[in-house]
C-alpha cells in the first residue's frame, strides 16, 4: 500500500509539473509577442496659393480602420471632393467616408484681395476623432512678397524667386493661418511662444504668470494699432497694447486652445480663468463675478490647486473644472455649467452635498442641500412640497404662505412675523435665503419652525415630519 501510495502520488506531481510548465510556455510565446502599436491620427495640409484663392488637399493618417467617421466641413469650403487611400471617390461625395486608415480631401478657399488673412476654422473636421499631430505645408507662388503665420510651430521655411515654401507642425487639429502682406520676422519667446513682428529689433515679452500654462503652442503676431484678434492657437496683438494688456490677451489665447468645445468661444469663460493666473480684475462684467465668486469661495489653499489643474490639463471644458472643483471640496458644483450664457445673471458658486435626502421614507431625487460654510440650506419649495405642503409665494416676496392637513402658516418677511394656526410668533431673523432665483431654508429653522426631525448619516439626511 506504501508503495502505492508513493507511485501515486509520483505521477500526480509529474502531471502537475507538465501543466505548470505548458502554462509557462504559452504564457512566454504570448509575451514574446510584440505589442500591437497604437495607431497615431495626424492630418498633412498641403496648401498652394493662388489669386484669391487656395487649394487645400488634407490628409487623414492612421484612422482606425474598423470605424466610419464623420466629416464635418466649413462653410467657407468648396468644390470639395474626397478619396480613400487608393484614390477611389467617397459615396455620395463627402456624405458617407470610407473605412480604412487614410482619407484625403481636396478643396477650395476663397481669399479675396487685401494685405492681410485670417483663417479660423478652415480645416475639414473628422468629428469626435482625436488628432495627435498636424503639419501644414504652404507653397506661395502667388505672393511675391508677405509672411505667413499659423497656430502650429513654424519648423521650417524655404525662399526662393519663384516660391515661399513653409512647413509648420504640432498639436492642433484645426489651427488659424495667417498672412500679411508686410514682412514678418519669428522670434522666439518663452516656452511654446513664437512672436512674428515686422522689427527685426521687437523686445521679447517675458511674462512669468504664463509659465504655469505650459504644453499650449502660441504664435504672437505683433500688428499696427491695439486691435486684438484671437485665432486657433494664434494672437493678433497690436503693438500699441499695454505690458498687461498683452498679458491678459496671451493668457486667454493660452487657455482658449485647451477647450475643443463651443465652451473655447465663451471668452468671459476663459477671462474668469485667466484673470486668476495672472492676477488682473477682468474686464468683462460677467467675468468679474465669476472671478469674485471662485476667489471668495475657495481658500488660497484651493484656489492655487484649481489654478495648477487648469493650467497644465491639456484638454478642459466646464464639466471637468466643475469636477475639479466638487473633488477639491468633497462636494458637487455645477458652476461653470450654469453660467454658460453670458446675458444671463451669474450663478453664485454653491457647493451641494453629495448624500441623498430622503422624506418620510421616500428618497427624493430632486432635493440637493447647499452646503454654505457651516450651514445645510434645503430648497424651501421642494422640500415642503415632499412634505405635504402647498406653497403661495407673493410677488413682493414680502408675504409666504404654506399649508399642509394640519398646519398653516403665513409669513410676513416685513414685519418678521408669522402666524401657525391662528397663533402670532415673532422671528428675531429672517430665516430664508434666496440664492439665484430660489429659496433655502436652514436645517435648523426646519426643526425650529416646521417641526421637522432632520437627521443625518453618512449616506443620507433623514427628514421626518
Amino acid at each position: 500500500m506504501k508503495k502505492v501510495s508513493i507511485l501515486m502520488i509520483s505521477g500526480l506531481m509529474i502531471i502537475i509539473c507538465a501543466v505548470v510548465f505548458w502554462q509557462w510556455h504559452v504564457y512566454s510565446k504570448d509575451s514574446d509577442k510584440p505589442a500591437e502599436p497604437k495607431e497615431e491620427l495626424s492630418i498633412i495640409a498641403s496648401v498652394k496659393v493662388e489669386a484669391n484663392q487656395l487649394r487645400v488637399k488634407q490628409t487623414f493618417q492612421g484612422l482606425d480602420a474598423n470605424r466610419k467617421y464623420e466629416a464635418l466641413i466649413p462653410a467657407q469650403v468648396s468644390e470639395i471632393k474626397c478619396t480613400d487611400a487608393a484614390g477611389k471617390p467617397c459615396e455620395d461625395g463627402v456624405a458617407k467616408l470610407p473605412k480604412g486608415k487614410d482619407i484625403q480631401f481636396e478643396y477650395m478657399l476663397k481669399t479675396g484681395s487685401g494685405f492681410s488673412l485670417l483663417l479660423n476654422d478652415w480645416m475639414v473636421v473628422l468629428k469626435d476623432a482625436d488628432v495627435t499631430k498636424s503639419r501644414i505645408e504652404i507653397v506661395d507662388h502667388y505672393n511675391h512678397k508677405g509672411t505667413w503665420a499659423a497656430g502650429l510651430p513654424l519648423k521650417g521655411f524655404k525662399q526662393t524667386e519663384l516660391l515661399h515654401y513653409y512647413v509648420f507642425e504640432g498639436v492642433n487639429s484645426n489651427p488659424s493661418l495667417y498672412w500679411q502682406e508686410k514682412p514678418l520676422f519669428k522670434l522666439s519667446g518663452q516656452k511654446e511662444i513664437q512672436y512674428y513682428t515686422s522689427q527685426k529689433d521687437q523686445a521679447i515679452y517675458e511674462f512669468d504668470s504664463l509659465g504655469i500654462l505650459s504644453g499650449q503652442h502660441l504664435s504672437v503676431v505683433i500688428t499696427d494699432g491695439h486691435r486684438s484678434v484671437l485665432g486657433n492657437g494664434l494672437l493678433l496683438a497690436g503693438n500699441k497694447l499695454t505690458d498687461k494688456e498683452l498679458e491678459r490677451k496671451m493668457a486667454i489665447a493660452l487657455l482658449a486652445s485647451k477647450f475643443e468645445t463651443e465652451m473655447g468661444m465663451e471668452g468671459f469663460t476663459l477671462e474668469t480663468l485667466a484673470s486668476l493666473v495672472i492676477k488682473q480684475e477682468p474686464e468683462n462684467a460677467k467675468s468679474k463675478s465669476m472671478a469674485a465668486e471662485l476667489r471668495n469661495t475657495l481658500s488660497a489653499e484651493e484656489t492655487v490647486d484649481f489654478i495648477t489643474y487648469f493650467s497644465e490639463e491639456e484638454h478642459l471644458d466646464g464639466s471637468l473644472l466643475d469636477e475639479y472643483l466638487s473633488s477639491i471640496r468633497g462636494m458637487n458644483t455645477k458652476f461653470f455649467l450654469q453660467n454658460r450664457q453670458e446675458n444671463q445673471a451669474v450663478y453664485p458658486l454653491l457647493f451641494t452635498d453629495s448624500r441623498s435626502v430622503i422624506v418620510n421614507e421616500m428618497e427624493s431625487d430632486e432635493l440637493e442641500v447647499v452646503v454654505r460654510g457651516d450651514k445645510h440650506l434645503f430648497p424651501l419649495v421642494p422640500t415642503l412640497g415632499a412634505l405635504g405642503y402647498k406653497t403661495n409665494i407673493g410677488t413682493d416676496f414680502n408675504v409666504m404662505e404654506f399649508s399642509s392637513d394640519t398646519r398653516n402658516y403665513h409669513f410676513n418677511l416685513k414685519n418678521k412675523t408669522f402666524i401657525l394656526n391662528g397663533q402670532s410668533f415673532g422671528l428675531l431673523e429672517n430665516p430664508f435665503q434666496y440664492i439665484h432665483g430660489e429659496w433655502y431654508l436652514e436645517k435648523y429653522w426646519f426643526s425650529e419652525i416646521f417641526k421637522v426631525e432632520i437627521t443625518e448619516n453618512d449616506d443620507s439626511f433623514i427628514l421626518e415630519s
